[in-house]
């Protein structure tokens, strides 16, 4: 996954400077908000082109249990295509 890809997706870069994190560095992130106050947040690409997303919401409350399926399908399919990966790094 790209920076590119991530824009077209309609993901924001937000830039964080030193002098607001006082880390010794500046950085940035991409974000995009997917619900009201939910937002996905991508800060971490690898040399594999991967990409680490966090999803912050604490209130986040699912009530439609076709939803709640949809959400498990999802993240089973990410775990497969991970497991993949590891097996066929494995494999050489």
């Amino acid at each position: 996954m790209t920076e590119q890809e991530l824009m077209k997706l309609g993901f924001e870069k937000v830039m964080v400077y030193d002098e607001e994190s006082d880390n010794g560095y500046d950085y940035h992130y991409f974000r995009k908000q997917v619900g009201g106050s939910m937002f996905l947040a991508a800060d971490n690409f690898n040399k594999e082109g991967e990409l680490r997303v966090n999803i912050d919401d604490p209130g986040l409350v699912i009530r439609d249990i076709n939803l709640v399926k949809e959400l498990i399908n999802v993240f089973s399919k990410i775990e497969n295509a991970e497991r993949k990966a590891r097996v066929s790094k494995e494999n050489g």
